[in-house]
């Protein structure tokens, strides 16, 4: 009786290793995720530092939210690796897989935005006169809502950086044609006001 209760103990704890060993895989992508969430705070507060150099500026903050990106994806896999529930394993998987994705394009966002340097610095911008057919705004908890992307039939120019304000654009912009200039590359608008026939003769 007493070997057997012995046996019994060996299974046991070979198995309490297991779990152990797989909550430690699982924490261990927690904790890198928790350290990118360190760096993307380093990174936000380098972006606030150099706005004035409006390219390092942009890449730093697309830097930042790859960072971030990368932060809840690792950490939703180390919640694949610590679950036995299936559903919930196929959530995280969705979950991590588009946040993984979501990373991979705000780098690749500043890698657009360095290939601009020279275009910004030079001031050789590209032009674009229309109405816009889309507008992408924020979503605030509070405050001002601030245009995020104005959509065109065949181009999407990221106008964030300018701060137009939902207000502002309803009564000055809407529904006009508008003269842009953005980067080639990264379609980040440099400009963006009401075009007049007159002017742009």
């Amino acid at each position: 009786m007493t070997i057997k209760l012995k046996k019994k103990k060996k299974v046991k704890r070979g198995f309490r290793i297991f779990e152990n060993r797989r909550e430690a895989i699982a924490g261990l992508f927690i904790i890198i995720g928790l350290l990118f969430l360190i760096v993307t705070f380093i990174l936000w507060g380098m972006s606030k530092l150099v706005e004035e150099h409006f390219i390092l500026s942009e890449m730093l903050g697309a830097y930042s939210s790859a960072s971030l990106s990368l932060c809840f994806g690792l950490t939703f896999i180390g919640m694949i690796v610590g679950t036995r529930n299936w559903l919930a394993k196929i959530v995280c998987l969705l979950a991590a897989g588009v946040l993984i994705v979501t990373g991979y394009s705000f780098m690749e966002t500043s890698t657009l935005l360095y290939k601009d340097k020279a275009a910004f610095e030079n001031k050789q911008f590209e032009k674009l006169v229309a109405i816009p057919i889309g507008v992408e705004y924020d979503d605030p908890d509070t405050g001002t809502q601030f245009i995020m992307e104005l959509e065109f039939s065949d181009l999407t120019i990221d106008v964030y950086n300018l701060n137009i304000s939902r207000n502002y654009y309803a009564a000055n912009l809407s529904g006009k044609p508008l003269e842009i200039a953005y980067l080639p590359n990264s379609h980040f608008g440099v400009s963006v006001k009401e075009y007049h026939e007159e002017a742009g003769k």
